[in-house]
Formats: structure tokens, C-alpha cells, sequence
């Protein structure tokens, strides 16, 4: 008993604490409020394998920027796709003369080769990854190139939002993934950036000095964790966030609940090629913590005192994820998705020790690779 009180006193002091701290970079982050003078020549990059379904809805939303067709360009990078996508991209490159079509080469395989091969072929220094089940919103590019020439930031994390949920189990996926972002956005703004997402990041590929290491191709997952931890290893490398309502990029949920744990599961898997100090404390306090709440669960049954402090517990970890939750939502305008926040804190906790034993145990696959 004393243990767990020692123990419990110790994660809850720290999980607080850092939330918190995550909470208020969010309220430190300013977005420029005038647009800027010149528009910066930018290369958008997406690997894509196997997206039939979201190419046409990803080249809508970006052939309709709000930007000078002059002056970005769309860099589609085909990883050896089985379905229709490379014919839906070939379409679209034969009818918009800035969408490029790349192929990746026969021996190369897998997301960071076509990132990096598609960032090699860039014809702008300026780089803006994004995925291919995204969209965006048509003052997407501008809100980029208008951080950029307010800001010295050499590497620009952007957020990112499920897209507008209606069934129960995709605006529980939603909160989840608006937690992730918040603590991704959060962090940086109090510079200790840890994590970022392949779905809205920008940079400049002289200042980082790009090459395909940086992306640890060795690790099946993290193209951009990696990225931004190597670019943090830089020196004079100026890393920052932004929130605006043209920033935002919408991404899909899963369909159903085992795809949802394979995609946390993939995502974990990369946590062993972790080096970054801040990203492997993270990790562990979240998951110490979370851990702890599942054991004082099971031994709430043996003897009712561990009630008690499950119940602390609980409530510290609520209040917590509330203040960070807020300000990042009512930024968007999305503070009904805390209509799920008391199932979400329920099973939340779970469904990490599931993950990382996932991760652990059984071989990641990816759009039918292992």
C-alpha cells in the first residue's frame, strides 16, 4: 500500500504538471494576423500507397488553394500502389500543370523512401509534408507561408483534426487525436517540441540539411517524430507551431475498432528508436500513469482501499485533460467533442496497455506490408 501511495503521488505530480505546462504553451501561441507581402514558392509532398479512395478528395482540397498555381507545386510520390491511385494521380497530373508524379524506383519501399524521395525531387527549397487521406482548407498554403515570413522558424509543425465526426466511436477518436496534437503543440510553443504529424510539417531542406537519414528509415514508423527529432539535433535550427483556422488540417478516422488499435499499435512500434530526451520522458510518464490506473483497477477488486486513491487519480488525470483540452478545442470551435470525455477517460488507459503491448508482441503492418 505504501508503494502504490509513493508511487501514485509521484505519476500524479508529474502527469499534472506536465499537462498543465502543455496547456499553457497552447494559450502562448500567436498567429499572425496580417498575410505576408510575398508568396513563398512551396513544394507540398505525399507518399501514397494504396489511396484510391482519398486522392481525388486530397488533390481537390490542394488544386484549390487560395495561392498562385506559380507557386507551389504537388508532389505525388506512388509507392508501388496495387489499386487505382496511380491512375487517379496520372489524370490529374495530365490535367493540372503543377501536380507532379514521381514513382518510386523497384528496391525502394515503404513511406520515408517515398518521402525522401519526393523532398530530393522538390523543386522549392521550401517543403510542406502532408498525407493522402487529408484535406484542407483552401487558405491552407497561405497560413504556412505567412508564418514563415513573420517568424524565423526553419521547421513549422502544424495541427491536425480528425475529420467532422458523427457516429460515438469517431468523435472518441477525434478528442484522442485533438489530446496528441495539443500536447505536440503545446510543447513546442514552450520549446521542448517532442512530436509532430507527416500531415502538416514544414521546412526548409537547406536549413535542416535533409537526407534520408533523418527519417531513420531503420524504424518502420515516424517519418516526421524522427525528422524533428534529428532537426532539433541541429544547431542554430529554429523550430515552431501554429494555430489559425486556415492552419488546420483534417485527416480520416478509422472504420472500426481493431483498425484503430493496428494504427496505435504502428505508431508505437517506433518508440524503441527513440533517442530525444523529452519525447522518451513523455512516453513514459504517460504511460507509467495510465499504467497505474489500470492496476489500481484490478486491485480495487482484491481490497476496496485502492477505491479511494483510484478515484484521486482519476479526477487528477480529468482535471488535467481538461485544460489542455479546452483552449486547443475552443481554438476550432470544437468543444462539443467533450461530449465524450468521460468514455474517453474511461477506456483510455486500457487501450494504451493494449497498444504497447500490441507494438510489442505482434509484427506492425501497413497497407499489407509487415
Amino acid at each position: 500500500m505504501l508503494f502504490f501511495t509513493v508511487v501514485g503521488v509521484l505519476l500524479c505530480c508529474l502527469y499534472f504538471v506536465m499537462v498543465v505546462a502543455f496547456a499553457f504553451g497552447i494559450t502562448r501561441i500567436k498567429t499572425p494576423l496580417e498575410s505576408g507581402n510575398n508568396f513563398l514558392s512551396i513544394s507540398i509532398i505525399i507518399a501514397m500507397r494504396n489511396e484510391q479512395d482519398n486522392i481525388d478528395k486530397l488533390l481537390k482540397s490542394l488544386a484549390s488553394q487560395d495561392y498562385p498555381t506559380d507557386k507551389y507545386e504537388i508532389v505525388l510520390v506512388n509507392d508501388h500502389s496495387t489499386d487505382k491511385t496511380w491512375a487517379i494521380a496520372n489524370d490529374w497530373a495530365k490535367r493540372v500543370r503543377n501536380v507532379v508524379l514521381l514513382n518510386l524506383s523497384v528496391g525502394a519501399e515503404g513511406k520515408k523512401h517515398a518521402v525522401a524521395y519526393g523532398v530530393n525531387s522538390a523543386e522549392y527549397d521550401m517543403v510542406t509534408l502532408t498525407d493522402a487521406d487529408c484535406v484542407h482548407s483552401k487558405g491552407w498554403l497561405q497560413s504556412i507561408s505567412t508564418q514563415f515570413q513573420h517568424s524565423d522558424f526553419d521547421l513549422l509543425i502544424g495541427p491536425v483534426m480528425l475529420a467532422p465526426s458523427i457516429r460515438f466511436f469517431e468523435k472518441m477518436q477525434a478528442l484522442e487525436h485533438a489530446s496528441l496534437t495539443a500536447c505536440s503543440l503545446g510543447a513546442c510553443a514552450l520549446r521542448v517540441p517532442f512530436m509532430a504529424s507527416s500531415a502538416n510539417l514544414s521546412f526548409s531542406k537547406s536549413r535542416l540539411g535533409f537526407n534520408i537519414r533523418m527519417l531513420n528509415p531503420n524504424v518502420v514508423s515516424g517519418d516526421d517524430v524522427f525528422l524533428l527529432h534529428n532537426a532539433k539535433r541541429k544547431p542554430n535550427v529554429h523550430i515552431g507551431c501554429f494555430l489559425s483556422s486556415d492552419s488546420l488540417v483534417y485527416t480520416k478516422p478509422t472504420d472500426s475498432l481493431p483498425n484503430f488499435l493496428v494504427q496505435r499499435a504502428r505508431w508505437a512500434s517506433k518508440a524503441p528508436g527513440y533517442s530525444d530526451f523529452m519525447a522518451i520522458a513523455v512516453g513514459l510518464v504517460v504511460f507509467l500513469f495510465n499504467l497505474l490506473l489500470v492496476s489500481l483497477v484490478v486491485l480495487s477488486f482484491w481490497n476496496f482501499v485502492f477505491l479511494g486513491m483510484l478515484a484521486m487519480v482519476f479526477l487528477i488525470k480529468s482535471i488535467a485533460d481538461l485544460l489542455l483540452f479546452y483552449p486547443y478545442l475552443k481554438r476550432y470551435q470544437k468543444v462539443s467533442l467533450l461530449n465524450v470525455f468521460l468514455p474517453l477517460q474511461l477506456v483510455y488507459p486500457f487501450y494504451i496497455i493494449v497498444a504497447a503491448a500490441l507494438s510489442l508482441f505482434t509484427k506492425v503492418q501497413w497497407k499489407g506490408r509487415r
